[in-house]
């Protein structure tokens, strides 16, 4: 199985020559990866300079402290849901380079291991409220196994003066073989060195039960198109390929104003399913659905379907990038 080390967050699927392709692929046993070596890193945290000091005493979480910046948030002075998601992904790449060390290529890849990557196949982030400017937040992580492919990272919102929590997130992981492009399991004795780094007691940040829901497709008869699209250079991350954030921009450009300018996004559940590039036209789509369950129950008063869409340009035939729901509450 997957050590659930992996706070690298590879973001989005692998090119395979000229077509994209779904991290998510049936596993394979007949073609392997070569042998796997570790870095010594993984050993001892108190090593690996800055970051090491964000390890909590046992040595099973990583917290951060951020003050929230004045072209970080709304015009209302909080903290947009970009900030957020951009937050949580900082913070476990440091908390990855806290434990192995830098790479020299990639975001927070293990230097000692070429041959695989770990990528975010799903990102789910919940907010009770938000910070405003000038609010100075801690970002606690820490990650655990998750069945035998799969590894899964939460993490924890707080603002550091008052101790309140502000929100959460979870994430699945997967290892993918970069020569093969299959996903890959890690040697027994690499689990065991990069467990040394999980709770031992499982936490989570959202319920179980209310996380990995299945996604809603979009109504087409009372779908809402966002405008066009064009990924841009600026937005391509350290993996070469356009950050998941940027995904999730494009996607809540169709949520009508009505909605957006009266109402507070109280959570957003993603799944990837395609990189994009810088140049790639993309359009993006949204139905709304009435709030169920434990939505309801918690205020949710909209809620929507999305999916973006990567348009080719001699066709017009969408190819979809991700597809997520959003949940608002009144502001």
């Amino acid at each position: 199985t997957l050590p659930m080390a992996s706070l690298t967050a590879r973001t989005g699927p692998l090119l395979t020559g000229s077509k994209l392709q779904s991290p998510v692929l049936p596993c394979t046993r007949s073609v392997r990866c070569a042998p796997v070596r570790v870095a010594q890193q993984c050993e001892s945290p108190s090593t690996n300079g800055a970051f090491s000091t964000n390890f909590t005493n046992d040595r099973l979480a990583f917290t951060e402290l951020h003050r929230i910046r004045a072209y970080e948030v709304r015009p209302n002075q909080q903290a947009t849901i970009f900030t957020i998601a951009n937050l949580l992904q900082e913070v476990a790449g440091n908390h990855a380079v806290g434990m192995w060390g830098r790479s020299d290529t990639g975001f927070a890849n293990m230097p000692s291991m070429q041959d695989l990557v770990f990528v975010m196949t799903r990102l789910q982030i919940r907010m009770h409220d938000y910070p405003k400017w000038g609010d100075q937040v801690s970002l606690e992580t820490y990650f655990d196994e998750e069945g035998r492919l799969a590894a899964r990272r939460d993490w924890v919102i707080k603002d550091t003066t008052t101790g309140k929590v502000y929100g959460g997130g979870t994430s699945t992981f997967v290892t993918i073989c970069t020569s093969t492009r299959k996903l890959a399991k890690l040697p027994d004795d690499v689990k065991s060195r990069f467990m040394k780094f999980s709770p031992v007691q499982p936490r989570h940040s959202i319920p179980v039960d209310q996380t990995r829901r299945k996604l809603g497709e979009i109504d087409d008869q009372h779908k809402l198109l966002g405008p066009d699209q064009v990924a841009r250079r600026s937005d391509m991350d350290m993996n070469g390929h356009i950050n998941n954030v940027t995904y999730l921009a494009w996607a809540l450009e169709t949520i009508p104003e009505e909605v957006h300018s009266t109402h507070s996004l109280f959570e957003v559940e993603m799944d990837f399913k395609a990189e994009c590039h810088a140049g790639d036209i993309v359009n993006s789509f949204c139905s709304q659905q009435q709030p169920e369950g434990t939505h309801k129950l918690m205020g949710v008063t909209y809620q929507y379907n999305h999916t973006v869409q990567r348009r080719d340009s001699t066709t017009g035939v969408g190819q979809e990038l991700m597809r997520c729901r959003t949940s608002w509450r009144p502001a």
